[in-house]
């Protein structure tokens, strides 16, 4: 890194920062170097201490349990939040035993074992340090190993909360370092009734090949909240040239969507986290999933089937299982929309960036330049896979051995009323799916066609088979999901601090794959007539 651009980065984050206490120098300086084969990564780093607790920087200063604007700025490109030390570029000099942070030191003299990781695509990182008094520099290197690869697709976080949201004021640059470090590659900064993007705190950051931001706004009403991406974005306009609030706290769900609909450009419009029983839509409005039509307006294009605070299934409560019953419903009625994952992110400590994240598949998958349209364009087809944990590789061919195959969010011609499907799911260490489930588009509503059994410890599944799918055009829908509930240091402590539950648990759905039974060039179902061409 040259000096000009340290120089940079250390303004722009001690703007963020912590007060200064004066008196005890550092002795001891951790040289950190995270890597993916060979080259540095963002990613998060967590020291626990010889009693096994985690290392807290900051406090929580939002509500009693949140962190919002207590992180510190320990040194460049280095965040030190109460649920790690965020490292945006993957390599930093962290000083112990004396720095600029409250409370001070962030780091005690001592020794730790260390976590590192990335997000849901790499095996979680574990080893030890001594970060005693007058060690000087104490080099440590943490090769990460990736989990699985997704090809020719972008990690996108498409609800994003920051400053401008009063439930969150998280400072924007920290924002973006959080995101990275859990492998986000498109952020949707989704701030209440106001339009905003991150694309000035990424240049500022350097981060320019790393991610890219898409300028979104949270419509927020009493009864649903609905994503709205891309929209214009005036930085010095109040709600960044959004419609007034005023006209949307209580605007119902029809008045919402015209709202959103008036938005210039023909934007995406995401309904947020429907099942989250408060602000959200298909709760409100009392729907069961299954009744059609539904007792709202279907003028969306997306909806979260993975919505981080909800993202979850327990006994009594399988709150994704409801919430893809609900998705199926839409599609099985013809009403196609994309299957999204999003963490909702408000802080840094309840709900962790990028908890939930959706895979879109692009023609161009680098952040600089940024192809929105084409991005746009792949949610608005629904090419999409979306995931707290799995990855799931979706094929699909007329027969077995032809080609070519198609994936989430195309179509295909069977041939002799079957289809060949191909799914391959893979996970990391810390993940366990216990299941993947393949449903098909029957005469009288969804069916689950198969489900295969996921063996305990298996970093990856795979299944091939022929599918029926009839006569009539229909629709393959593929999910995987486990029931052991993801490390709640790698996903937050919102589900347990707040509801007693035992936390996010693992789940991925494929946008399901059309089946045009007839070869007639159109997907004819429920109220559905559209070219497949």
């Amino acid at each position: 890194m040259g000096a000009a651009r340290a120089t940079l980065i250390a303004a722009v984050l001690a703007s963020l920062a912590c007060k200064h206490h004066g008196g005890a120098t550092s002795t001891t300086t951790l040289v950190v170097r995270v890597t993916d084969r060979g080259k540095p990564v963002a990613a998060r780093v967590l020291l626990f201490d010889a009693r096994g607790v985690p290392v807290r920087i900051g406090s929580l200063d939002l509500y009693g349990n949140r962190q919002a604007q207590t992180a510190c700025a320990i040194a460049p490109g280095v965040l030190g939040t109460w649920d790690g030390i965020l490292l945006a570029y993957g390599v930093a000099e962290i000083p112990v035993g004396a720095d600029t942070c409250s409370p001070s030191p962030a780091i005690a003299y001592g020794r730790y074992t260390v976590w590192a990781w990335r997000g849901i695509e790499y095996e979680r990182w574990q080893g030890e340090v001594d970060l005693s008094a007058d060690r000087g520099r104490v080099e440590l290197a943490i090769p990460l190993e990736r989990a699985w690869t997704p090809h020719g697709t972008l990690a996108a976080d498409l609800h994003v909360h920051a400053h401008a949201s009063n439930d969150s004021t998280v400072p924007n640059p920290q924002r973006v370092i959080a995101q990275v470090a859990e492998g986000v590659q498109i952020i949707g900064l989704s701030d209440h009734n106001a339009n905003g993007d991150l694309d000035a705190e990424i240049r500022e950051l350097h981060l320019d090949e790393t991610v890219a931001s898409i300028a979104s706004n949270e419509l927020t009403s009493e009864a649903l909240h609905l994503g709205v991406y891309p929209v214009p974005f005036d930085r010095g306009a109040p709600r960044g040239g959004g419609p007034p609030a005023e006209q949307i706290v209580r605007a119902s769900p029809e008045e919402m969507f015209a709202i959103a609909h008036a938005f210039p450009g023909h934007p995406i419009v995401q309904v947020n986290h429907p099942r989250f029983r408060v602000y959200a839509l298909f709760d409100t409005r009392r729907w069961d999933g299954v009744a059609w039509p539904p007792p709202f307006p279907l003028a969306f294009d997306a909806v979260e089937v993975l919505a981080g605070y909800a993202a979850f299934n327990a006994p009594g409560d399988r709150r994704i299982d409801d919430a893809v019953r609900d998705f199926y419903t839409f599609i099985d009625h013809g009403h196609l929309i994309a299957p999204l994952g999003n963490s909702d992110v408000h802080n840094l400590n309840w709900v962790h960036d990028a908890l939930a994240r959706t895979h879109a598949f692009v023609d161009e998958s680098r952040t600089n330049p940024f192809d929105e349209d084409g991005f746009v364009a792949a949610i608005r087809a629904r090419r999409v896979v979306a995931t707290t944990g799995p990855w799931l590789d979706v094929e699909v061919a007329s027969k077995q051995g032809a080609v070519p195959t198609v994936g989430p969010g195309q179509s295909i011609v069977p041939v002799g009323g079957k289809v060949w499907l191909d799914v391959t799911m893979k996970q990391a260490r810390w993940v366990h799916v216990d299941r993947i489930r393949i449903t098909v588009g029957a005469p009288d509503g969804p069916k689950l066609a198969h489900t295969i059994d996921v063996p305990r410890g298996a970093r990856s599944q795979r299944w091939a088979g022929a599918i029926e799918v009839g006569d009539r055009d229909t629709w393959i829908g593929v999910t995987a999901d486990g029931d052991t509930p993801l490390p709640l240091e790698l996903t937050g402590t919102y589900q347990r601090d707040k509801w007693q539950r035992p936390g996010v648990t693992p789940f991925a759905i494929a946008s399901p794959i059309l089946v045009d039974a007839d070869g007639d060039g159109r997907w004819k179902r429920g109220d559905a007539d559209v070219s497949l061409r």
